[in-house]
């Protein structure tokens, strides 16, 4: 419990001075909302948990890294069950990452509409789920507090400067649970610094 929670302490003043250093430089600031994927909690078990996610979160990012605070709910079930709503389980969350790699970026840095942008990133980061249900069948408690390293993959085409719609795909390793857990989905961003009149 003890090392848990100096590894929170270590994690969050990093995490913190991550995103004071990316608010003070203020390039780069989206607003992920909503956030729509398919979850796959475990990747072992995936024909027995699958479901539904839905988060928000704020970036604070340059073309290369990125610091993010949000948080969001999983739905999930068992397909596998007779009776599939005996093994519905939400768990709501909050999570901090900071990543390193393209992040919504090109080779013209996003500055003009028309183009393609891409994610490419690794990731770690501290999740925390307001849950104590066991996911069926494996019938095990996870892990309320997580420290989780991972990779983020997105693409989206740049219509508009302010608005627009990322497809992305995440794997993420949960060090306390030893699983790994999948998403693809959407993420519909705002980009709160464009400059709207180019």
């Amino acid at each position: 419990m003890k090392k848990s929670l100096l590894v929170l302490a270590a994690f969050v003043a990093f995490a913190a001075s991550a995103i004071a250093q990316q608010a003070a430089k203020l390039p780069r600031l989206f607003l992920d909302i909503p956030i729509v994927h398919l979850a796959s909690p475990d990747v072992t078990l995936v024909a027995n948990r699958i479901g539904l996610g839905l988060g928000t979160a704020m970036n604070f990012a340059t073309h290369w890294s990125t610091a993010r605070i949000g948080g969001g709910a999983v739905f999930s079930m068992d397909p596998q069950s007779r009776d599939v709503e005996e093994t519905f389980v939400t768990t709501p969350y909050v999570l901090m990452e900071v990543g390193a790699g393209k992040y919504r970026t090109n080779g013209n840095q996003c500055s003009k509409t028309k183009s393609k942008a891409f994610t490419a990133m690794a990731k770690a980061g501290i999740r925390y789920a307001f849950t104590s249900d066991a996911l069926e069948p494996e019938g095990e408690v996870p892990e309320k507090f997580d420290v989780t390293v991972g990779a983020e993959l997105g693409y989206f085409f740049i219509r508009d400067v302010f608005k627009n719609t990322e497809v992305f795909l995440e794997g993420n390793y949960h060090v306390n649970s030893k699983i790994i857990s999948a998403n693809f989905g959407f993420k519909m961003f705002l980009n709160l610094r464009a400059d709207r009149d180019r």
